[in-house]
């Protein structure tokens, strides 16, 4: 059984459940857009379930193995990063191998590499990550397109960066499923972004190899900077990525890095963040609460979600609640 729900707030969720193992397989090869061969289980008629919810960059699934199956997973386009909540999974390619259990944080397919998984009473949240999303949060070119690999193939995550991940995976999860009120577009791309950051903390990779932030031998002006900041102030109501800033300021990412952090002590994704708070702050000053306005619908329309860290940020850049802003 499939079943679709396309909500008016574009977030696509799909549900499906069977009883039939090789059913179970085709269904998720159209999913993950590959092939995949699944072994019978040895008990018959074993419910498998999976359930997808994606907006735009933002694409996370969720799916229960309760038997012992094995499966050949020929090469997909993206990354996927997976949390095993019950259960034991095994992952085996030519370059390396490895086994995992529940609290593990794994990534369980790499872009371009076939593999063979194994799953014993398996449930694990997986999160599909765009390559094109990675490269441009680590800051590089568009014209980078030597293959996504990881240095270390098939490490679980350190337990510190594991529970980031954790952290903000349950963030994503949770945005995708909430009313148009209270996820925006900009929260969920600020999401996708944040699980792409720390996909590449915890994984070191062929896209890491690099530190973003040492200057390229030739060093990037005040103008171009300037630059960047007019685009982003003048387009801080919609998702931006790195590159398309970059490009902007007639630079490259990995030098607009630098020249952000040297110049103004942060970076282009941070000073987003600092531009968009601002607005909040403006729109709360003008806002009438008798109108119906509230802090976590304006918050929602700039990309924050109204929660404590978002209340500790607007306090310390206001010295007062937004809540105060917001009836004074």
């Amino acid at each position: 059984m499939v079943a679709v729900d396309d909500s008016p707030d574009d977030v696509r969720r799909t549900v499906f459940s069977t009883m039939d193992a090789e059913h179970g397989a085709e269904v998720m090869a159209s999913l993950y857009g590959t092939r995949i061969r699944m072994s019978r289980p040895p008990v018959p008629r074993v419910s498998f379930r999976h359930e997808r919810r994606l907006a735009g960059e933002l694409c996370m699934d969720f799916h229960v193995m309760p038997a012992r199956v094995f499966f050949v997973v020929e090469p997909l386009s993206h990354l996927l990063v997976s949390e095993v909540v019950v259960g034991r999974l095994g992952i085996d390619h030519a370059h390396g191998s490895g086994r995992f259990t529940a609290g593990d944080v794994e990534v369980s397919a790499q872009p371009g590499l076939p593999h063979l998984s194994s799953a014993d009473g398996l449930a694990q949240r997986v999160t599909v990550l765009d390559p094109a999303l990675l490269r441009d949060v680590a800051g590089l070119d568009d014209d980078h397109r030597a293959p996504l690999r990881l240095l270390r193939p098939y490490a679980p995550a350190a337990p510190a960066e594991a529970a980031l991940w954790r952290a903000a995976g349950d963030h994503a999860w949770h945005l995708l499923d909430e009313g148009a009120a209270v996820s925006t577009g900009l929260m969920r791309d600020a999401a996708a972004r944040m699980l792409a950051a720390a996909a590449l903390s915890a994984f070191p990779s062929t896209y890491t190899a690099h530190d973003p932030l040492q200057p390229n031998p030739g060093q990037v002006g005040d103008a171009a900077v300037r630059r960047a900041v007019g685009f982003l102030e003048a387009h801080a109501e919609r998702p931006l990525t790195l590159s398309e800033t970059a490009a902007a300021a007639r630079t490259s990412p990995r030098a607009l890095l630098g020249a952000f952090r040297r110049r103004l002590g942060t970076t282009p994704t941070g000073y987003l963040r600092q531009v968009r708070l601002a607005r909040v702050h403006t729109e709360l000053r003008a806002a009438d609460p008798a109108t119906g306005a509230t802090v976590s619908g304006i918050a929602a329309r700039w990309g924050f979600r109204c929660d404590a860290r978002f209340q500790i940020l607007y306090r310390v850049a206001y010295g007062r609640s937004p809540s105060r802003t917001l009836h004074s």
